[in-house]
């Protein structure tokens, strides 16, 4: 006699009758008309569907979900200035656009003047200064020296 796993009995009186074997059929032709059958009757398949994991997402679908938020969310406000000053290097400026963008360190969405702030370089020497673009009229951040922000809305290094 075999025995088969996974599979009721009425399960393999309904795979063989479907099959055209009859209960007189040898029993090499139930165990090939069994496996080629999947091992899954329907009760399992109802359980199967129902299980947690099955309609939860997960944690990484969720941090992407979170992170596509974050990014299109309206902008947090208008364009900034970065000014940082390094060890042996003249200061240097950049614009940047006030949006909102997702810091994977914190797993937090930050306005653009965040993000600066919190990945900015800590080690002696390092300023990194930020201002909105309209606080700061006639500023060039192009200049091959960045010139000191006339309004800082926050900084942070050693040398500040």
């Amino acid at each position: 006699m075999h025995k088969f796993t996974g599979i009721g009995l009425a399960s393999i009186g309904v795979i063989l009758t479907l099959s055209g074997c009859s209960a007189s059929s040898s029993p090499t032709k139930h165990a090939s008309a069994a496996q080629a059958t999947t091992s899954v009757s329907p009760s399992t398949q109802a359980t199967a569907s129902k299980s947690p994991s099955a309609t939860k997402p997960s944690a990484s679908s969720r941090a992407e979900s979170a992170e596509d938020v974050c990014d299109n969310r309206p902008d947090a406000s208008g364009d900034i200035y970065v000014r940082m000053i390094t060890p042996g290097v003249s200061p240097q400026a950049q614009e940047l656009g006030g949006e909102w963008r997702w810091d994977s360190a914190t797993n937090k969405c930050l306005t653009s003047v965040q993000l600066m702030i919190a990945t900015a370089p800590q080690s002696a020497g390092n300023c990194t200064q930020v201002g909105y673009v309209a606080d700061n009229p006639g500023y060039d951040a192009n200049a091959d020296t960045a010139a000191p922000l006339k309004n800082v809305v926050a900084q942070t290094g050693p040398a500040c």
